[in-house]
């Protein structure tokens, strides 16, 4: 997690000793002419546990999320998701950016298997809301009872810099997403309400700077030297995030190779951290916009469920409220006749709600399209 949340223009699933992580479905090489998270971009700081899913070397992924860290890589490789209630799984042990907005969360092939991990990773609290048999209760619940919004998806794509999609790429994935959406209208089991209107996560900005990123670099520090002091050894010499700047910057042939050579995320959050008054002004900003927008959104219309494109920044607004978010495979893209990239739709419920999400997954495994296991792993 450490390369993608280090600096700018890094790419997701690069190691400087591993080298960079590919999506199983995608054929090309890394190609970002559109963006940062183009069509072959795995997406997001949890891209190593999504691709090995993905790739079959396990059966289930668990990975740390700030803003779109499990469910960006879930979608691009055709897993289900759920990232949980902020606060629900504890996040000791775990490299975080954030202390109040990063959480653990699960990846897998289907919706049982997401349910049993998920199981296994809530607190006692969240737990003890649920029957005897957990999260496992609400699988194959169906639609029927659900109250679900869906956002236009003309309005909630990736910023430019992350993905300029072309035409091509827009028209098939917005014709996927209306015809979920009508059939979601048409088999009559959810109240369906289309389209809803929800917050922007550009309206998460404070003077033209994300106030989410003010938020982690002001955090940053802190919960790295808690985990440094805690997880390393004494004599390694590296105990702080200051240690670890230094670190790089001393072995930079190894630690800031061509393809990773930036560090300005780090060194912001040691030399130049945000000031107190910015940070609970962030801190307030985000409970205004991003919880405040869902929950009018929410109650206007009584639902349990909004949803629209995980080829969006709609994980920005499930940061910025805390609500859980999960990642349901939707389709692929068929761009200039060749196959690539999955993509999913994303679903945000109320706190506490995570069993609304379970039933919509298990619900969609039970319609087409099926889940489609990589051309790659099927070769000879």
């Amino acid at each position: 997690m450490l390369i993608s949340d280090r600096g700018e223009g890094l790419v997701d699933g690069f190691s400087p000793l591993g080298g960079q992580t590919l999506s199983p479905y995608v054929h090309e090489e890394l190609n970002f002419d559109e963006g940062d998270l183009s069509l072959s971009s795995p997406g997001g700081s949890s891209t190593g546990s999504a691709v090995s899913v993905s790739a079959g070397f396990a059966l289930i992924g668990i990975g740390t999320e700030t803003n779109g860290s499990i469910v960006q890589p879930a979608s691009r490789q055709a897993l289900y998701a759920l990232k949980p209630t902020l606060g629900s799984v504890t996040a000791e042990g775990c490299w975080r950016v954030s202390r109040t907005r990063d959480i653990p969360g699960v990846m897998a092939k289907s919706p049982r298997d997401v349910a049993a991990a998920l199981g296994a990773l809530m607190d006692d609290v969240a737990l003890s809301h649920l029957p005897p048999n957990g999260y496992m209760s609400f699988l194959s619940d169906g639609f029927r009872g659900l109250r679900i919004g869906f956002v236009d998806p003309t309005l909630f794509r990736l910023p430019l810099d992350f993905w300029a999609p072309s035409d091509e790429a827009k028209e098939q994935h917005d014709t996927v997403y209306h015809a979920f959406v009508s059939s979601f209208i048409k088999a009559g089991g959810a109240n369906t309400i289309y389209p809803v209107n929800l917050t922007s996560p550009k309206e998460l900005n404070l003077d033209d700077e994300s106030a989410l990123e003010i938020i982690n670099s002001y955090e940053h520090e802190a919960v790295a030297n808690e985990f440094l002091r805690e997880y390393s050894s004494q004599d390694g010499g590296v105990r702080t995030l200051a240690d670890i700047i230094r670190f790089n910057s001393e072995h930079s042939n190894i630690s800031l190779p061509k393809e990773a050579p930036d560090q300005s995320w780090l060194i912001r959050a040691v030399e130049g951290r945000p000031t107190e008054e910015a940070y609970q002004e962030a801190i307030d900003h985000i409970a205004k916009v991003g919880k405040g927008g869902l929950d009018k959104a929410m109650e206007e219309h009584q639902l349990d469920i909004i949803a629209g494109p995980m080829d969006s920044s709609l994980c920005a607004l499930s940061c910025a409220s805390g609500y859980p978010i999960a990642n349901i495979p939707l389709s692929r893209y068929h761009l200039k006749g060749n196959l690539s990239r999955p993509f999913g739709l994303g679903a945000i419920a109320r706190a506490g709600q995570e069993s609304a999400l379970i039933r919509l997954m298990s619900a969609f495994q039970d319609e087409p399209p099926v889940r489609r296991t990589p051309e790659r792993l099927l070769q000879k």
